[in-house]
């Protein structure tokens, strides 16, 4: 059996030689070793210096830096998680940079790691990095923070080890043998705008943005003021189309087509560190464009829109460019607290459109193509819980004598 060879990053046994002494300096010593780099093949490496020990010194700190190199962005078991989760995190990073990820989804997946994982399992090495010790990290997420938080830790922890498994760190993903995480045993209830609601909230907005056209002098807000004035209309448009906020945002005149009475909801609106609001495009989570239909109510307001923005966004800043989702999101906070709405968010109107397609006897399936979503994300998160068994109440109502 042939000998084994050095691994890659790894270096032979040193032999150190006395040099013969020159008319410039006295006796010296040289360490020299094989050293095998990142492409398989051997290189012979040596040190100088006046003693035995500072030569095989330098030669093991000229070792160190050419293991770095060669090893650079490799792990093992060895590996500190700590480094798995850098590399995850880049390598999540160039895929958003070419459009495979959301730069969002980065974000939090960095802040979440950063938070919650690095700091008691970051010193773990990757063979240490268990379900026990993983499980401990999300129920004490979920305790301290949120549900949420520890849902998205679970993710990202899960993308990292499955990272090192695809790298040989790994043998299994710890993360997947972790239970479903629930919201305290029961679904979050869907809560939705009724009919009287929708058109009181409406008719409240509007009127509030009337009052929100001053600074806190008494003086005009002109082109700053018309945040407020949008929000009513962003809440028709959502409603008439089910799209996320982002994506409405996102929304250009050219993409209404009124002759036909749709709307293409095809990009979304995201802030990318370094380069600011981005329209990305597809919508949230990479699904494809969506070609709605909208209901006659909601022409008025579109060719309203589509008018003013030209080849632009229909919702605009007062410089002319896109909005951030986030600060939309704080004014329609701001202002459904101040007209008595506070437990709406824009993801209420969402939810909204799927409760009352629901109610109108459609099929799943139709909520979910309306929503872009899957038949099974319909049916968890954008339909109000139902009574079961109406069509048997009837025939059980004889099944007892009424009770005195």
């Amino acid at each position: 059996m042939g000998r084994l060879s050095t691994p890659i990053g790894a270096y032979g046994v040193i032999a150190v030689e006395k040099q013969p002494k020159t008319k410039k300096q006295g006796a010296r010593y040289r360490a020299s070793t094989y050293f095998r780099t990142s492409d398989g093949t051997l290189q012979r490496v040596r040190r100088q210096a006046v003693g035995k020990d500072l030569a095989i010194k330098r030669l093991k700190e000229a070792i160190g830096d050419l293991t770095t190199k060669s090893t650079d962005g490799e792990i093992s078991r060895s590996t500190r998680f700590e480094k798995v989760i850098t590399l995850y995190l880049d390598e999540l990073e160039e895929e958003a940079s070419l459009g495979n990820f959301s730069p969002t989804s980065v974000r939090l997946y960095r802040s979440v790691l950063k938070n919650w994982a690095t700091p008691p399992l970051g010193q773990l090495q990757c063979y240490e990095v268990n379900v026990t010790r993983c499980s401990k990290v999300i129920r004490d997420a979920r305790r301290k923070k949120s549900y949420d938080t520890a849902k998205t830790l679970k993710a990202a922890m899960s993308g990292a080890c499955d990272y090192a498994v695809r790298h040989g760190a790994m043998d299994e993903n710890p993360v997947r043998k972790i239970g479903r995480m629930t919201r305290n045993g029961e679904q979050k209830k869907v809560e939705a705008l009724t009919a009287e609601q929708r058109v009181d909230l409406l008719a409240k907005l509007r009127a509030y943005a009337l009052t929100r056209q001053t600074d806190a002098r008494g003086r005009p807000l002109g082109p700053r003021g018309q945040l407020w004035l949008d929000l009513a209309d962003l809440m028709e448009i959502m409603l008439a189309t089910g799209v996320r906020i982002g994506e409405a945002l996102a929304i250009l005149g050219t993409d209404i087509d009124l002759d036909a009475k749709t709307v293409a909801a095809s990009h979304h609106i995201i802030r990318v560190a370094g380069a600011g609001l981005v329209r990305r495009p597809q919508r949230k989570g990479n699904q494809d464009e969506l070609l709605l239909g909208v209901p006659a109510w909601a022409l008025s307001v579109l060719c309203r829109r589509k008018i003013a923005a030209g080849d632009g966004p229909i919702f605009a800043s007062f410089a002319g460019g896109f909005l951030d989702p986030s600060n939309v999101i704080n004014r329609l906070s701001e202002a459904v607290v101040a007209v008595g709405y506070e437990w709406v968010t824009s993801h209420v109107f969402r939810k909204t459109v799927g409760t009352v397609l629901d109610e109108a006897g459609l099929p799943t399936t139709a909520i979910a193509d309306q929503l872009g979503n899957s038949r099974q994300v319909a049916e968890r998160h954008y339909r109000k819980r139902r009574v079961a068994n109406t069509a048997n109440v009837a025939a059980l109502e004889d099944m007892m004598p009424a009770s005195g």
